[in-house]
């Protein structure tokens, strides 16, 4: 295996998912909006080639990888090649019955649960991933058993109240770490009673969104020490948004601020239309492959970088790769 690149790759498995987010989209993470797994045998042969270029860091995601028939499968195919790390995004529902697995390969894995808020409801709005006493058993097991956890936690108006209490809940009781986020800007979101599309999308960011720098004197006040550009091991500094982290006691607190800009390649600067118009918010982060196996960057729009892995062999997918590897 060559050195390894100081990236991951991020496959949506699905767009399958148990619940249905006011703030997410359809497909989740994937760009697809059909109901669609990728096969196990895609899978296993683009995690081979993409270990084959370089790339041993994999996050996996959907909709909810945990709802795949074959997910531990996949989690014990990756492990195969040697030094590969994985973190898996889900909201947690059915993590445990993959806890032998995750105790087997702890060294190697760590959880990343979505959770908003303490409270199931806040303004009449059901919040599906909250700290439910499921999610805090959950924590709770894991810890035990020595595997790292992370809350991911998309902040609003409509939980901005119940952050701290929930920061504080999740280090100093739960020893997980936090990373905090803002609302992405998209054109659709699944909304609160249905799909929002365009100028209905737009407004509900504008009436939505809170600014990270809400919570910089909470987080000063409960931190020991903080670095204003930071990020976890999975990916180098410089690459997308600018992180900064807070650091209280044997855990951390990770912001995500896109208020503060975003780290473009010298190719979206001089030839993308989304960059010109300011509709590009991520900047180069990482790989991702869609659920419908086009691979591209992580929320990228420009189709003049995204390939289609459906028809390629094994030498045009590493092309593929090493193509969007050369962004970062």
């Amino acid at each position: 295996m060559k050195k390894r690149i100081n990236t991951y790759l991020a496959i949506a498995l699905t767009t399958d998912c148990n619940y249905r987010c006011f703030y997410c989209k359809e497909g989740g993470e994937s760009i697809s909006k059909e109901k669609q797994t990728i096969s196990f045998y895609a899978m296993k042969r683009i995690i081979a080639l993409a270990y084959n270029v370089g790339i041993n860091h994999f996050r996996i995601t959907g909709g909810e990888p945990t709802c795949v028939s074959y997910f531990t499968e996949l989690i014990e195919h990756i492990m195969k090649f040697s030094q590969t790390k994985v973190r898996i995004n889900t909201n947690g529902f059915k993590i445990l019955e993959s806890i032998n697995l995750l105790k087997k390969y702890k060294d190697r894995i760590d959880i990343v649960f979505s959770v908003d808020s303490i409270s199931e409801y806040l303004d009449g709005v059901h919040f599906q991933k909250y700290l439910s006493e499921k999610v805090i058993q959950t924590t709770k097991v894991l810890r035990k058993n020595d595997i790292p956890v992370r809350y991911n936690i998309v902040v609003t108006k409509l939980n901005e109240r119940e952050v701290e209490p929930l920061v504080l809940k999740a280090i100093d009781e739960l020893q997980v770490n936090v990373k905090l986020l803002d609302l992405n800007k998209f054109s659709e979101y699944l909304g609160f009673e249905h799909i929002l599309r365009g100028k209905e999308a737009f407004q509900l960011w504008d009436n939505l969104f809170v600014p990270m720098s809400k919570f910089s004197g909470f987080l000063d006040k409960n931190s020991d020490t903080s670095q204003s550009e930071w990020t976890t091991p999975l990916i180098s500094k410089g690459h997308g948004i600018p992180m900064s982290a807070y650091f209280r006691k044997n855990n951390w607190i990770q912001v995500k601020d896109s208020t503060r800009g975003a780290k473009y390649a010298n190719f979206c600067i001089q030839k993308c239309p989304f960059y010109k118009t300011g509709n590009c918010q991520e900047g180069v982060f990482s790989l991702f492959l869609s659920s419908n196996l086009i691979l591209h960057l992580s929320g990228c729009k420009n189709e003049q970088i995204q390939f289609n892995l459906n028809k390629q062999d094994d030498e045009q997918i590493k092309t593929s790769l090493k193509n969007l590897l050369s962004f970062i």
